[in-house]
């Protein structure tokens, strides 16, 4: 029974993935899956001011899509340039 309620919060994000394209935004959540870190690992970047840049609207947080790309981008090291 455990199994099914944790297999459903992991899966919550899953039929999200149709407005995460058309809106250009993602949640704290929709963007930790994106960049595959766990939410409060997010949160505590963001508060360090060391994570990607964010929008705030009132109390909700939003990434925009191009902000997390930009983020990768500054984050590779290594490899050929």
């Amino acid at each position: 029974m455990m199994n099914l309620f944790r297999e459903a919060y992991h899966d919550r994000g899953r039929e999200k993935a149709p407005t995460e394209i058309e809106s250009g935004t993602l949640t704290e959540y929709e963007a930790s899956r994106f960049l595959k870190i766990g939410v409060r690992t997010l949160q505590k970047l963001r508060k360090a001011g060391r994570g990607p840049r964010f929008c705030r609207f009132g109390k909700a947080v939003r990434y925009p899509r191009h902000l997390l790309l930009a983020f990768l981008d500054e984050q590779a090291e290594g490899g050929a340039r």
